[in-house]
């Protein structure tokens, strides 16, 4: 298990990009996150773990919203947030959707949680 220290400073670093509206997407999807991801334990398994306990909050930030404070696992919770910043960096018609309200939003909701988790 990664210090939560660790985490912690992951989450903020991050979501300090994500609120960051003048933020350039290559700076977000050139690979330090999943490097940073996969170096504190989280797996890439494409948010099934995460959706198999809360369904489409996986990619919808509205749903996410309202199961967020049920979420009480640091690695299930890092997972999805690897999971779906690989889908932008490698899935996407174009990462550039990362930054679309709806995506950002759901990182923001996500990394905030972290925070609180890792503290």
């Amino acid at each position: 298990m990664a210090d939560k220290k660790l985490i912690y400073d992951f989450a903020s670093k991050w979501l300090e990009k994500f609120e960051d509206r003048n933020i350039n997407y290559l700076e977000i999807i050139d690979g330090t996150m999943g490097d940073e991801c996969i170096s504190l334990g989280f797996e890439m398994d494409c948010g099934r773990a995460f959706s198999d306990l809360y369904g489409e909050a996986i990619k919808d930030y509205e749903k996410l919203n309202i199961i967020i404070e049920e979420v009480t696992d640091i690695y299930l919770l890092g997972s999805a947030i690897l999971s779906q910043w690989r889908y932008f960096n490698h899935w996407a018609y174009s990462g550039a959707e990362i930054l679309e309200p709806k995506n950002r939003e759901w990182f923001i909701i996500a990394l905030r949680k972290l925070i609180i988790l890792s503290t």
